[in-house]
């Protein structure tokens, strides 16, 4: 993946290796900067950063369109001949409850020589979920047959929105909003927030109300996970049919 971004006659060429990217994934990155005038250059604010940008704010080029993350080294009041060129590497190491990349929001390289981001060079990054958290996705689709919606994140939580089948066991419930994150020593908190519907006799006319109904789990790394970084798969169907059986009809 790569960028070009051209700066008062000042070539910034950003070069990634790699397309797209998963949550906890090495970003290696080679930042090359060309004098493309006639004299010397002062690079008084080179950089490189590692942002998240909301996209609305980032395309009508907002100041408060991007929020910093990590940025590379790069050495400041550097004087660039003409036709001169300076190399830097640096590799940027997402969290691995790094924002993905969804329709509102998600992380870019950002890039040049000025303290308005916004003025910067922008390289969007394709980022998706650790491939932990896509197992738990899968098997709410390949196992239990439910149908995704969408994938989010906010505030560390990935996110993936779910329609329920369309079974007997499964018929008081809307939608299926699970949460996910990495906490302390690898463990993974599982939060799964049901929209259900519930009958409301309150009043003469019993009338379908919708509710939440939330159930929370923690699970640790040696439960969920086998030889240090495969995904145990018996383990995350169980957890999932324990939660599914706080909103099973019983039919």
């Amino acid at each position: 993946m790569r960028g070009l971004f051209i700066q008062n006659s000042i070539e910034y060429r950003l070069n990634v290796q790699g397309d797209t990217f998963e949550q906890g994934q090495s970003v290696v990155c080679e930042l090359k900067i060309i004098n493309r005038a006639g004299s010397p250059v002062i690079l008084s604010a080179p950089t490189l950063r590692l942002a998240l940008g909301d996209h609305k704010a980032v395309k009508a080029k907002s100041a408060e369109a991007f929020e910093s993350a990590p940025a590379a080294e790069i050495e400041r009041g550097y004087e660039l001949a003409p036709g001169a060129e300076l190399s830097q590497c640096h590799t940027f190491v997402l969290d691995a409850n790094a924002a993905i990349s969804d329709k509102s929001r998600g992380l870019y390289l950002i890039y040049g020589d000025s303290a308005d981001a916004a003025q910067l060079g922008q390289l969007p990054l394709s980022v998706s979920p650790h491939k932990h958290l896509r197992a738990v996705f899968d098997t709410l689709a390949t196992v239990f047959s439910f149908i995704p919606k969408g994938e989010s994140s906010k505030n560390g939580w990935t996110s993936a929105k779910l329609k329920p089948p369309e079974s007997r066991e499964m018929s008081f419930v809307d939608e299926l909003n699970l949460s996910t994150r990495f906490i302390a020593d690898e463990a993974l908190e599982v939060n799964f927030v049901f929209t259900v519907k519930k009958l409301d006799g309150s009043q003469t006319i019993v009338s379908v109300k919708k509710a939440k109904t939330e159930v929370n789990q923690i699970w640790e790394k040696n439960e969920y996970l086998f030889g240090g970084d495969f995904v145990r798969q018996e383990y995350v169907e169980a957890k999932i049919q324990e939660a599914l059986a706080q909103v099973s009809s019983g039919l």
